[in-house]
Order: C-alpha cells, then sequence, then structure tokens
C-alpha cells in the first residue's frame, strides 16, 4: 500500500505534463487554423500591415500559452490533486488525442485548413513554382518529365523538419531529385542558398519545381535570381505597395523608382525585395547608427547595393534636388527612404514626378489666416496679401487659382487641371467648407488618401459596401448616376477601372459606364475579364498614385478582392 502511495505523485506528474504537452501543441494547432487564421485575415482586410498584424497576433499566441498553462493548472487542482482518476484519465487521454489529429491536419497539406492560404502554381519553361507537394504530386511531377524539386523548407525551423524528412522520403519513392536549398521565410541569411541556386540553374538545362511550404514568399526570391542569373521571364506579378507601417510609399518612372519611409523587417522581404529592387538610395542622418548598420546588413543579404544620401535635419532645396537628381539617372529599381518624416517624402515626391516642388516652413504663418498643404504641390487658403504672395514666392508658388464655382465637379477639374500642367498652385477659396472639400479632392486625386484609405470603409454605395487596399485603391460595385458626383468626384477618384464581365454585363450597360464617366471627367479604364486580366490590371493601378477605384458587378468583386489581398 505504501509502495503504490509513493508512485502516485510521479503519476500525477506524468498525467499532469501529458496533459500540459499534448494539450498545448494540438489545442495550439487547432487554435492556429481556426482562430488565428481567420483573425489575422480580418486584419488583412482591414488594410493592416504585416508587421502590424504580427506585433497583435503574438499576444494571441502568449494568450493561448497562458491559457494552456491556466487549463493545466485546474486539471492538477481539481482532478489529480483530488484522485479522480476516471476523469483525470478521459480528459489526459482527449488532449492526446487532439494532439494527434493536429499535427495530422498540420503536416498533411492536402487538407482544406491549409490549402486554402497556398498560393497558385505558376508554370514556365525551365521552372514552374507552388507550395509544398505531397508524394502524389512528386510522381506527378516525375511522370510530367522534371528532372528536380528545390524545396526551400528549413530544417531550423521546427514545424518545417518533418515536412522535409517527410518529403525526402516521398521524393526516394517518387524517384525524383530532390535538392533542399533552405531558405528562412522573412529577412535571414540566405546568401548561401541563393548562390547555390544560381549555380545550379546555370550549369544545365533541366525541369524543375520550387516551393517553400505555402508557395508564396520564398518562391518570389528564386525567381527574382533566375530573373536576374539567365535574364528570363519568370515575371513576378506584383502589385506595389502604397503604404508602410510608418508612411505612404510612392513610386514614378514605369515603377522603377520607390520613395518612402524606413521599412519593417518585415517590409524589407515582402515589400522591397519581392519589388525585385536592387539598390537602395538612404536619407538617414549619420546619427542613426543603427538603423543604417541594420540596412546594409540586410541588403547585403537580399544582393542589393546601398548608397547613402544623408539629408540633414532640416533639408535644403539643394539637398532635396541632389537626392532626386541622382535617383532619376539610375536605370534601374531603387528604393529611397528616411526615416518617417512625411515633409521629406512629399518633397521629393513632387520633384521626381514635377522637377518642382513647394520647399519651406511647415509651420509657416499667412497674414490671410489658416490654409491647408496637399504635399509639396499645392496649397488651399483665403485670398493673400502682398506679404503673403512674397512668402509663397519664396516657397515656389508659382500661380494663383481662385475659385469662383464651388460645385464638386469644378473644383475636381481645378485640381486635375492642376496635376496636368504640373504647377505650383495657391488655389483661393472663400470659405472653410470649400478649403475642405477641395483638399479632399486633391488629396484623394495626387495621393490616393492620408489614413491608408480608412476613411472608405464607413462608405457604402447603393450596390454595396466598399473594400479598401492601402492608400490608393478602392474596390468596389458599379456607380449608380449620382454616386459618380457624390463618391467619385468628392473623394478625388483619379482612375476608374471597369472590370467588363460580357457574361454579366450588357453592351448597354458598359455604354452608360463610359458616358457617366466622360459626362464627369474621370478617367475610366474597361479592362474585359477574360483569362489573364491580372495582367493588364496590376500595371494600370500601379501607374497612379492618386485614388484608383476598381468596379465590378457584384458576382465577381471577391473574385477580384480575393487576389489584390494577395499581395
Amino acid at each position: 500500500m505504501g509502495e503504490k502511495t509513493a508512485k502516485r505523485p510521479f503519476i500525477k506528474f506524468v498525467m499532469w505534463f501529458a496533459l500540459l504537452s499534448t494539450f498545448g501543441v494540438g489545442g495550439g494547432i487547432f487554435f492556429l487554423l481556426l482562430a488565428v487564421v481567420p483573425i489575422e485575415q480580418a486584419y488583412t482586410d482591414r488594410g493592416w500591415s504585416q508587421f502590424k498584424i504580427d506585433s497583435v497576433m503574438k499576444y494571441y499566441v502568449l494568450g493561448w500559452v497562458l491559457f494552456g498553462f491556466f487549463f493545466s493548472f485546474l486539471y492538477y487542482r481539481f482532478l489529480l490533486k483530488k484522485n479522480r482518476w476516471m476523469t483525470s484519465g478521459i480528459v489526459m487521454t482527449a488532449s492526446v488525442a487532439l494532439c494527434i489529429s493536429g499535427m495530422y491536419y498540420f503536416l498533411n497539406t492536402g487538407t482544406g485548413f491549409i490549402q486554402h492560404s497556398q498560393g497558385k502554381i505558376e508554370k514556365g519553361d525551365r521552372f514552374t513554382f507552388g507550395p509544398y507537394p505531397e508524394k502524389e504530386d512528386l510522381e506527378q511531377l516525375k511522370d510530367a518529365g522534371y528532372d528536380g524539386v528545390i524545396t526551400l523548407l528549413s530544417p531550423t525551423l521546427p514545424i518545417e523538419k518533418p515536412l522535409l524528412d517527410k518529403e525526402k522520403k516521398s521524393a526516394d519513392e517518387a524517384g525524383i531529385v530532390l535538392y533542399s536549398l533552405p531558405m528562412l521565410p522573412w529577412v535571414g541569411d540566405n546568401s548561401e542558398t541563393i548562390e547555390a541556386i544560381k549555380k545550379m540553374i546555370q550549369q544545365d538545362d533541366k525541369k524543375y519545381y520550387v516551393h517553400c511550404y505555402l508557395g508564396r514568399h520564398r518562391v518570389d526570391v528564386v525567381k527574382q535570381v533566375i530573373n536576374q542569373a539567365l535574364d528570363s521571364t519568370y515575371k513576378l506579378n506584383f502589385l506595389q505597395p502604397t503604404t508602410f507601417e510608418r508612411g505612404n510609399l510612392y513610386y514614378f518612372h514605369d515603377e522603377n523608382i520607390l520613395v518612402g519611409p524606413y521599412p519593417t523587417d518585415e517590409e524589407w522581404f515582402t515589400r522591397i525585395k519581392r519589388g525585385e529592387v536592387k539598390e537602395v538610395v538612404s536619407l538617414l542622418e549619420s546619427k542613426h547608427t543603427k538603423l543604417i548598420s541594420k540596412e546594409e546588413k540586410v541588403a547585403l543579404e537580399m544582393g542589393m547595393t546601398v548608397q547613402r544620401l544623408p539629408l540633414s535635419g532640416e533639408p535644403t532645396r539643394e539637398e532635396i534636388k541632389k537626392a532626386a537628381d541622382y535617383i532619376t539617372s539610375l536605370d534601374h529599381k531603387v528604393f529611397v527612404h528616411n526615416f518617417n518624416n512625411p515633409r521629406e517624402i512629399e518633397e521629393l515626391e513632387a520633384y521626381i514626378s514635377w522637377k518642382k516642388m513647394i520647399h519651406g516652413d511647415s509651420h509657416m504663418i499667412l497674414e490671410s489666416g489658416n490654409y491647408q498643404k496637399v504635399g509639396a504641390k499645392m496649397i488651399i487658403g483665403f485670398q493673400p496679401t502682398a506679404n503673403d504672395k512674397r512668402k509663397l514666392s519664396k516657397i515656389g508658388i508659382e500661380q494663383y487659382i481662385h475659385v469662383n464655382d464651388v460645385s464638386v465637379l469644378s473644383l475636381y477639374k481645378i485640381v486635375q487641371q492642376i496635376k496636368e500642367k504640373e504647377q505650383l498652385t495657391y488655389v483661393i477659396v472663400n470659405n472653410i467648407e470649400t478649403m475642405e472639400t477641395l483638399e479632399k479632392i486633391a488629396t484623394g486625386f495626387l495621393f490616393g488618401s492620408r489614413d491608408r484609405g480608412k476613411g472608405f470603409e464607413s462608405i457604402v454605395l447603393r450596390e454595396g459596401s466598399l473594400i479598401r487596399h492601402e492608400r490608393n485603391l478602392v474596390i468596389g460595385p458599379i456607380l449608380s448616376g449620382d454616386e459618380y458626383e457624390s463618391f467619385a468626384l468628392k473623394n478625388g477618384v483619379a482612375q476608374l477601372i471597369f472590370l467588363y464581365a460580357a457574361s454579366i454585363t450588357s453592351e448597354e450597360k458598359l455604354e452608360e459606364i463610359k458616358q457617366m464617366a466622360h459626362q464627369y471627367d474621370i478617367p475610366l479604364k474597361v479592362i474585359p475579364m477574360h483569362k489573364g486580366y491580372e495582367e493588364e490590371l496590376v500595371p494600370a493601378i500601379n501607374r497612379e498614385n492618386g485614388l484608383n477605384y476598381i468596379m465590378a458587378e457584384k458576382e465577381v468583386i471577391q473574385l477580384v478582392h480575393e487576389f489584390i489581398k494577395q499581395f
């Protein structure tokens, strides 16, 4: 009896530990698939950056860990300690079963849980890119004449190691060669793998299937390596981002120049490297030693060069021009950044796009009273005095426009004219209401929005709600007659893109849309939704820094949204 009693503390510990570990793993997997993934998607749909999402999601993970310990405490306190062996055994067995089923679903990538998040398979002449292949997929690749599979899974990641071991066995059984070239999914030292891939693809003309886990971020890096090494055509269907965590991002010269704030760790990989940037121009002051050191390390790992053109704390007009002249002289893709000073970014944006800019004291006081500045291209204010005009001339104002007609269409045409003529303009208004309306139109027409498009989330049109993406892209239904003015003009839509589905929209409806856009002077691009329409849609969006409104029939809006959000 004494020996049996002595064993009980050990048995209780084993049962408690078994529950803690299996409940933590099994429950954690289902928590990830059924709770964390949908929550993360909801945040993505709101337009949050991945950095912001990661910052929030870690608390969900921490919360689960704490819940696991709390649950195991309750298990010990109310079951094991009170010697309720049968109930304790049932709960522990259920936890083990939960763990086994969780591991099964996670490690079998053919399940619906995982397939829903996977990227699409993209075929090329020598290289096909996609997600993790199961054994039957490897057999099909072998039958299709592929010479090998390049796996980017990393054995240093605990969740990927068993998948890699499984793939090695499956590849051996399928009779296809597996090349393990590990890459970390985010920023990491992947230089050895990149060099190995370069040597490999230059040595022969064999056919390969390249994959990571989901078939998205890491395979894009390999596409870039192939493009650079072979001068090939594995084009990235990449939608340029327009916001970073620290501010807006602008692009010019056929998307070869990107100007924005300092990227987060996640943005370096998913926004800069994926965008095939070859050179980074840093405007950081020398005092930012940690940031400078970090970006030099990141750039080296990603195969990009770094050029330092530090700006002073209050950069002069000459400093901005010098940086812009260097940037525009380059013949390759370049990313230019400071830390998060919007004034410097807006002045660079103006000078690169218009070769001129409003440059001066951001706290300038005018005798005429309050005014609104729109980037470094336009100021909206009241009738300026003689002293005001002298100040405005010094900071770059070239012309004055007096608003007589305060209709939304008239205000829209004023902004349109300013953009077409590329004149640094002071617009004279008579009241605050007109100033605010004009500022909203100008901001939309020139930059999309200042709040990453959050204001569009509350707008509901006659045919449905809007879906916003970053600062200058909104998806929604076909506009009704009055919505061309109340929504498109008033929010400064710079480009309407109509995705024309011939099987849904009649020719008469299409003609009506064209006529309404013409009536309100809103630029319209019609893209037929035939196979491969995305190849025309992405460049159309990338060419316009102002607000793009993609409108489509209700039946296809979600399809377009699913395509856009993958970027």
